[in-house]
């Protein structure tokens, strides 16, 4: 594969949201009432531009998904995960972005 083929992969960790009544995000919840966290990565079509904690993305799947964590992931590790569509300039409201967070920090204890 010749270098031009290669491109920076992110990892981005994230819960999917829904838009409430107010048009407002929340945290979906499963059957459980449980919020879960997945996994997804930029690919070689990934559109727009991650800036931050909270910003919602768009999974190829159009889930829209708040992203909690981003890191550096290897190109060589790329197919481990899912590519993500797009990122959205939309963020989600403080409060869903700390219980998107706290749920964060309970996975990684």
């Amino acid at each position: 594969m010749s270098k031009k083929d290669k491109y920076e992969v992110q990892k981005f960790t994230g819960i999917p949201v829904e838009a409430d009544a107010d048009g407002k995000y929340q945290l979906k919840l499963d059957q459980n009432g449980e919020a879960k966290l997945h996994t997804w990565r930029t690919g070689k079509h990934t559109k727009g531009k991650y800036k931050h904690p909270g910003q919602l993305m768009l999974t190829e799947n159009n889930l829209t998904v708040v992203i909690l964590a981003a890191e550096p992931m290897a190109f060589k590790d790329r197919h481990s995960e899912t590519p993500l569509q797009r990122f959205l300039t939309v963020d989600v409201a403080a409060d869903v972005l700390q219980q998107g967070l706290a749920k964060l920090g309970e996975g990684r204890r």
